[in-house]
């Protein structure tokens, strides 16, 4: 596959001939070799930069694939990191969400929990929950030196970690619907130009197109990258009474859309005419009227926000300076709201569910502080502590007892 050579200088660029199983030459690339555990998975990598065309990488890959290799899967590199303690879990939950991220401000928020600039939530409950613990040692093993912790103490700090946890959850919640991006729902009666529409905005033939209503039975997404963020599009299933099963589904799906989107675009032409309101149920806002196939016949006055023709192209231009307008509005007052929440955001639903077990945690011992010893709650907390590890990392005695001495003046 490539020519043969003795065990490559790490860190080196070669200049390399790909070849096929029958000796021909397939692509010219570069070969880099990092040697365990001095690479981004901790074992041994051979990397190999090549030209972008699809056809010749599928062959290589088919022809690695021959050779012994496979294909990785979903994570696997930043999975096999972690497994070397390259990476920790909280880092590559952040690097995902950073290669998610739908706008640019988005992404620089991100990277800088990512690069350290600004530590995780879930960092700073760890250290919370440090100083927890550490108020139980002070007052279990440093009585004699008459430091006393009071119990309104400890369910302060109970609360504190509570009141963060439910501003977290809260921001996670927001966040959600924020990283989604600005979505834009394109929906309406059967055969009145939704998917020429779609097609046309996203300057590329992603959706079939024919005369045949009920041609489109799934959401179709697209993505329009704008300065401010992302736009994406679906395109979805004509609304229209029908006895096919599967689209039926594809009319539900569109349905539901319609109350979880930034905007709905409802489409209506000459050959189909339909009021929106027999369909977006509590939606009051949002919703915008196109008439499309505007070359065949005009719409009537105030029957129609915008007049499209997807064929000629006709009213394009506005509508799409319309959406801009919208998402550089979406974007810019979704990062004002940001900075009302607390700062950082957690990077994973996996990382929401540890809080309210966390949470709930907490209220069971902030409930039986009244009725049991010290000893045992404490017990408790430590028993916890590999809830705390799995999330955040190693949460050890010395770094307990490193929290207590900066916090007391102990052994003077």
């Amino acid at each position: 596959m490539v020519p043969p050579m003795e065990e490559p200088e790490p860190r080196r660029v070669y200049r390399i001939r790909v070849r096929d199983r029958d000796g021909q030459p397939i692509d010219d690339g570069l070969l880099l070799y990092f040697k365990s555990p001095h690479s981004l998975t901790g074992e041994d990598v051979l990397e190999l930069q090549l030209h972008g065309n699809p056809h010749s990488l599928r062959k290589i890959i088919s022809h690695a694939i021959c050779l012994g290799a496979r294909q990785a899967r979903p994570g696997e590199f930043l999975y096999r990191a972690y497994l070397h303690h390259k990476i920790s879990l909280l880092k590559a939950e952040s690097l995902n969400k950073l290669i998610q991220a739908p706008s640019f401000e988005q992404y620089r928020s991100q990277f800088q929990e990512y690069s350290g600039q600004r530590r995780s939530p879930i960092e700073l409950l760890r250290e919370q929950w440090m100083d927890l613990i550490g108020l139980f040692y002070v007052a279990l093993d440093h009585s004699e030196d008459d430091i006393v912790v009071e119990k309104d103490l400890i369910l302060q700090r109970i609360q504190d970690i509570l009141e963060s946890i439910r501003l977290y959850r809260k921001a996670y919640r927001h966040s959600k619907k924020r990283w989604k991006g600005f979505s834009v729902l394109i929906t309406g009666p059967v055969n009145s130009g939704k998917s020429s529409l779609f097609n046309r905005l996203l300057g590329d033939s992603r959706a079939l197109v024919s005369d045949i209503p009920g041609t489109t039975r799934d959401l179709l997404e697209g993505r329009i990258s704008s300065e401010f963020g992302d736009i994406i599009l679906l395109d979805s299933a004509g609304i229209r009474k029908t006895g096919d099963d599967i689209e039926k589904q594809g009319i539900r799906r569109a349905i539901k859309e319609i109350n979880d989107v930034s905007l709905v675009l409802w489409v209506n032409s000459p050959d189909m005419d339909s009021n929106p309101e027999i369909v977006i149920g509590k939606r009051k806002t949002g919703i915008v009227r196109v008439w499309n196939k505007c070359d065949l016949r005009p719409a009537g006055r105030g029957h129609s926000d915008f007049e499209v023709s997807s064929r000629t192209r006709k009213g394009i231009s506005r509508l799409y300076r319309f959406l801009e307008e919208k998402a550089q509005s979406y974007y810019q007052d979704e990062n004002e709201e940001e900075g009302n929440l607390l700062e950082g955001d957690l990077s994973s639903h996996r990382q929401y569910l540890f809080l309210d077990r966390l949470a709930k945690h907490l209220v069971s011992l902030r409930d039986s502080l009244e009725q049991r010893s010290w000893e045992i709650l404490l017990h408790d907390l430590e028993r916890y502590n590999q809830e705390i590890q799995l999330a955040s990392g190693l949460v050890t005695h010395q770094m307990i007892y490193d929290r207590v001495f900066q916090s007391f003046c102990i052994g003077k």
